[in-house]
């Protein structure tokens, strides 16, 4: 249980240590452009987590069932206010991860937010004697938090997931898995 309230808390604190101040409004990638009308991509719903991350990616990365998933903490986006929703993956013995989107409409996830994040999520994790590792290659910045299983990635500018492996399979590190998550949604 206190696995769970630290994982929990880790990801609400990047999340919204996320939430910079100002940030790069203009300019960006396909993938950060809104769709038609200035909203959420179509294609990357953030607040539909289980969209973006389906449950047979989940099965096949963990090598176990996924029978159902839920959807919680959905926000829905305002003309500054970022969307986000977490999907939690369930099966037959439980909880086996969970993805936390967040999709902002002003692309505030600059490289000082990112910075904000690993700091927020090193103090945290300093309680428990573990340090945050840095994950070059996805995303503007990324970073796993050991012990919790939980990967942290800045996509681009305006997107952000965090992936928790609360099951992983033998012989497979929960690092590893969470990667392979994050790359299957897009990271």
């Amino acid at each position: 249980m206190a696995k769970y309230r630290m994982m929990t808390a880790l990801a609400t604190v990047c999340a919204l240590a996320a939430c910079g101040s100002g940030g790069d409004k203009a300019g960006g990638s396909a993938a950060e452009k809104p769709s038609e009308g200035g909203g959420m991509p179509a294609n990357w719903k953030a607040t539909d987590a289980c969209s973006i991350l389906d449950k047979a990616a989940v099965a096949e990365v963990l090598k176990r069932e996924v029978g159902e998933t839920s959807l919680a903490l959905v926000h829905e986006p305002s003309a500054t206010d970022a969307a986000t929703s977490e999907c939690t993956y369930a099966g037959p013995d439980g909880n086996v991860a969970s993805l936390m989107a967040r999709w902002s409409p002003i692309n505030d996830q600059t490289a000082e937010t990112i910075t904000a994040a690993r700091s927020t999520a090193a103090a945290a994790l300093k309680a428990f004697g573990k340090t945050p590792e840095d994950v070059p290659g996805l995303g503007k910045g990324a970073f796993f938090a050991p012990g919790i299983d939980q990967l942290t990635v800045f996509i681009d500018g305006a997107r952000m997931i965090v992936v928790t492996a609360q099951k992983v399979p033998d012989g497979v590190s929960g690092k590893d898995a969470t990667i392979a998550l994050a790359k299957k949604a897009g990271a």
